[in-house]
């Protein structure tokens, strides 16, 4: 029960990470009206016309998604923290590929918040399941 808990935990916390950044870029960089995604050529120019700040604001979401979830489940569990973390870290990364593989994002975002999002994972996995347990 107490993986659940933390696993779950985790993932709420990520995900309000995630949309709570989404909001920001969306206030401070507003999808244009009617923008249909099914025009790809539409899509591309508008991801084009976005300044770099917009998408380092989502790979920073992405990453600390990522580090939350990882950590969070690595410490509320007792047994198998770094194997329940790295699945844990692994629910948010896939979620991720898909939203970056879906949309026309720049390739240099793709490459950058793949990096990003899988080191902080990694590294909330490996803070989280280093506490020591009596």
């Amino acid at each position: 029960m107490k993986q659940v808990f933390g696993i779950l935990t985790a993932l709420i916390a990520a995900l309000l990470i995630i949309f709570m950044a989404q909001m920001i870029r969306e206030g401070l960089y507003p999808q244009p009206e009617g923008l249909d995604y099914s025009d790809r050529i539409a899509a591309i120019k508008w991801m084009a016309s976005l300044p770099t700040k917009a998408f380092i604001i989502i790979a920073i979401s992405h990453g600390l998604a990522s580090f939350a979830a990882g950590l969070i489940s690595s410490l509320t569990v007792d047994v198998n923290r770094m194997a329940i973390g790295m699945v844990t870290a692994s629910v948010i990364f896939i979620p991720v590929m898909v939203y970056l593989f879906t949309y026309s994002f720049p390739v240099w975002f793709v490459i950058t918040d793949t990096i990003v999002t899988v080191l902080l994972g990694f590294i909330g996995v490996i803070t989280g399941s280093a506490r020591y347990v009596n």
